[in-house]
């Protein structure tokens, strides 16, 4: 029997729920999860899930803003943050304001059924730089789609009104395996390759 071949697709494909591009796996996957509708079916007030914040160190201030990031709680990922973290901060909150109410509900009831876990921050190395700032690097380790999922991250943080905050962020490559049911539906005819959006709004 050949080997199967080790599949490694964006998290982020998962987004296509939102924007009509059908991902089969998913849906099958939230049809499973608790209903927040409202009345005749209509989503109900969605936000997104506490947050719970620590800024007394440089790791705890990255777990918490990595917590805010992965849930799309803009605010709280706001205060977290400066610098470029921030500018993407406030880019990725307009864009989700740019939505119609209805579809920014169901687009927030999604992401809190994927991404309802915290996510861990699992240092592996710690740099201080000669402007105060430090750069940690490690891994985040957590839960995504019931799964166990783990991706690599690096943080550059700074204190600010003595807080650290968030002032870079880049994520990289997932190690964990991605399961197998994100499938796109064969009828839309879409490389996978085309839901690699921005590789900071994966979770």
């Amino acid at each position: 029997m050949a080997a199967r071949t080790e599949r490694r697709l964006p998290a982020a494909l998962v987004l296509a729920v939102a924007s009509a591009m059908v991902c089969v796996g998913v849906i099958a996957w939230l049809g499973t999860r608790p209903s927040a509708e409202g009345p005749e079916g209509a989503p109900s007030e969605v936000t997104a899930p506490e947050v719970l914040v620590d800024t007394s160190t440089p790791a705890f201030a990255a777990e918490s803003f990595l917590d805010a990031w992965r849930k799309r709680a803009h605010e709280q990922a706001l205060a977290l943050s400066a610098g470029t973290a921030r500018q993407a901060v406030e880019a990725r909150r307009a864009a989700d304001d740019q939505l119609a109410p209805d579809e920014r509900a169901a687009r927030q009831q999604v992401w809190n059924a994927m991404a309802e876990s915290r996510l861990r921050l699992m240092v592996s190395a710690s740099e201080d730089l000669p402007d105060g700032r430090v750069v940690i690097q490690g891994t985040a380790e957590g839960e995504f789609l019931d799964r166990p999922y783990a991706r690599n991250v690096q943080f550059v943080l700074r204190r600010v009104d003595g807080e650290w905050k968030v002032d870079e962020l880049a994520f990289g490559e997932i190690t964990s395996e991605v399961p197998d049911f994100l499938e796109l539906d064969p009828s839309v005819g879409r490389d996978p390759s085309e839901f690699e959006i921005r590789g900071e709004d994966v979770p």
